[in-house]
């Protein structure tokens, strides 16, 4: 044990990857004057450490609006809140009032509370709308415009949050000013922003069909010369955002601004109305727990599919023997030219006269936990209901964790055909993360989405709403793929009223009654296995949360059968990994975590994925 802490004291952070931008991304941001060296000025800043309070969100801007209200006086959730909406100015791309969300609430004294303010299907949404003359169905119609709309909850969510477990001490209209007056400046265009435009453009240059279809977001992202804007102007949403203040919720959910969002999903073919928006409800539910290597891991309940994954996950990794997933991190991760294997590996060792051959052990073992929780995720879950929560409660059952880890083989890839009995995980590619603790130690994990990158393209004239197009997140049959290409199970067939499967992940980790880790993440089905990987560093590895952050991903979500692993991954597990039997194929960013740690003496370190440019703020 002695050298394995030694080991754990000598660990290094692995140097972040450099983003490969096309050349247009970088004239891009050499036209807004940043120096071709801001990345390595990024990674010297996306970690801070603090005594009283710290936020973490992928935008600089948004983390001051939180820590702003902190300095005032107020809580973990006035902060996630402020936070929150000024991520709907900053990071339009990710997520905003257009879209829906998790939030994840732990207070000492209180019992963890989750709201779920996901998207829901509006009343008037009938499969048939999505077929087409011959009666097929058409995936093109869910995927982007007026009928792939879910009524947004944001704002309800949002609001709810801060009138049932606000401070009390800061008022509504203080908490969105930051936001208001981030939407009153133009919105300088970031590296991800950028690159989420570019993307756009080249879609709307390809078909001018997108272009006019989607002319208000084309404007406010496109100059007339057709080059992608280097500043935004978000002053619409500056009036939406005040309109919230004096009025609450009403001052979206009614009057001009939602007469304004439903004409614009209408007029696109979508059936949502005043109604639908009216009478959307918040939903607070209990979170999911487990526990792992001393520590109450807490996450989100269906719709959102990242507590129950995690949780069998880790369930699995317990059956598999704490000391041997210990020390087969300790090999991956820790040490380097080794020349004999760590302790307590040595019973489970591969080959012990040739310990290189324990490289990617780990990988290996976390690889083959993930995959039967992604198949249950994919034949299982969906909205909340009394029969999902049944299957839940099957899936982090011990002794079937028990049953999972006997069948694993540490020296072989098991096909995936051995949990063939679902189908894929649905992709979010427009996410946003925030995690948040303050002075008293009440934390917020918060996970925020429009679906894709600017959802369903739609901007809402005259209200900086761009909508979501989260409808895609539900599946039209059992063998229509989605956006991506993924099919889904019967439990998220799209109907009225309902809310799609999620693979959002907010998640709270407590060592001893106290939080230890607030995380979670943005980027589909590699939010989850973001999420995990980031605790399991901080948990098995005893990790520092910005070491934690940076160090190379890896992403098995059980089909395809890939494992996908990130240009810094170790070269002695992938090879080790290609020797088990997995395909690996490298991918440049898996997930983008926001994350903050309690350390022992109470002090706090905060740390935003450096790869989409956000930066903590605390004191």
């Amino acid at each position: 044990m002695a050298k394995q802490r030694q080991w754990r004291q000598n660990a290094r952070m692995a140097p972040a990857s450099t983003l490969r931008r096309r050349f247009h991304i970088l004239t891009l941001l050499l036209s807004l004057s940043l120096p071709l060296g801001c990345a390595a000025e990024r990674d010297h800043s996306w970690t801070i450490d603090a005594r009283r309070y710290a936020v973490a969100a992928d935008h600089p801007d948004a983390s001051a609006a939180g820590a702003e209200i902190l300095a005032m006086g107020g809580n973990a959730v006035d902060a996630a809140v402020a936070t929150s909406f000024a991520l709907a100015v900053v990071r339009p791309e990710s997520c905003g009032l257009g879209g829906g969300g998790f939030m994840l609430i732990h207070r000492k004294g209180m019992a963890p509370v989750g709201l779920d303010y996901r998207e829901q299907a509006p009343a008037g949404i009938r499969r048939d709308l999505y077929r087409d003359a011959n009666g097929n169905p058409d995936p093109m119609r869910i995927q982007r415009g007026g009928l792939s709309v879910g009524v947004p909850g944001t704002v309800r969510g949002l609001l709810h949050a801060l009138e049932a477990y606000g401070s009390g001490r800061v008022t509504r209209a203080q908490i969105i000013a930051p936001a208001i007056r981030l939407a009153n400046r133009a919105l300088v265009v970031d590296a991800h922003l950028a690159e989420s435009i570019e993307s756009f453009r080249e879609a709307a240059e390809k078909d001018p069909a997108i272009a006019r279809r989607f002319r208000e977001l084309r404007q406010a992202l496109i100059d007339s010369d057709g080059r992608a804007r280097t500043r935004v102007d978000r002053s619409s949403m500056a009036i939406t955002l005040e309109a919230i203040a004096d009025r609450g919720a009403d001052g979206f959910c009614d009057g001009e601004i939602a007469r304004n969002i439903v004409r614009a999903v209408r007029n696109d073919g979508g059936v949502m109305t005043r109604e639908d928006l009216a009478a959307y409800r918040v939903r607070e539910v209990t979170p999911l727990r487990g526990s792992y290597l001393g520590h109450d891991v807490i996450g989100m309940p269906p719709p959102s599919s990242g507590g129950a994954v995690i949780l069998e996950t880790l369930n699995i990794l317990h059956a598999l023997d704490d000391d041997r997933i210990r020390a087969a991190y300790d090999w991956d991760y820790i040490g380097n030219n080794r020349s004999s294997a760590p302790p307590g590996l040595s019973r489970y060792a591969v080959n012990l006269s040739d310990p290189e051959s324990m490289w990617g052990l780990y990988a290996h073992l976390l690889i083959e936990s993930m995959k039967p929780a992604f198949a249950d995720r994919a034949t299982l879950l969906g909205d909340a209901s009394p029969n999902v929560a049944a299957d839940v409660a099957g899936m982090l059952d011990p002794a079937r964790a028990k049953r999972i880890a006997e069948g694993i083989d540490e020296r072989h890839a098991a096909p995936w055909t051995r949990y063939d009995k679902g189908s894929l995980a649905a992709i979010d590619g427009g996410t946003s993360h925030l995690s948040v603790i303050d002075a008293d130690g009440m934390a917020v994990a918060c996970t925020e989405s429009v679906n894709l990158l600017f959802g369903s393209r739609i901007l809402a004239p005259d209200t900086g709403v761009i909508l979501n197009d989260t409808m895609d997140d539900f599946a039209l049959d059992t063998t229509t793929p989605n956006a991506f290409g993924l099919r889904q199970s019967e439990r998220n067939i799209v109907r009225a009223g309902a809310r799609p499967l999620s693979s959002m992940s907010p998640t709270i980790v407590l060592k001893d009654g106290d939080v230890r880790l607030v995380v979670g993440a943005s980027g589909g089905p590699r939010i989850i296995t973001s999420t995990l990987q980031t605790l399991l560093h901080v948990v098995v590895g005893d990790r520092r949360v910005n070491d934690a952050v940076a160090e190379p991903r890896l992403h098995q979500q059980w089909l395809p059968d890939i494992v996908y692993v990130q240009p810094t991954m170790r070269d002695g597990v992938r090879a080790k990994l290609t020797q088990r039997g997995h395909t690996l194929k490298e991918r440049k960013d898996i997930g983008h975590v926001q994350a903050i740690e309690r350390l022992a003496d109470g002090s706090l370190r905060a740390a935003c994925d450096p790869m989409k440019g956000g930066r903590p703020a605390g004191k």
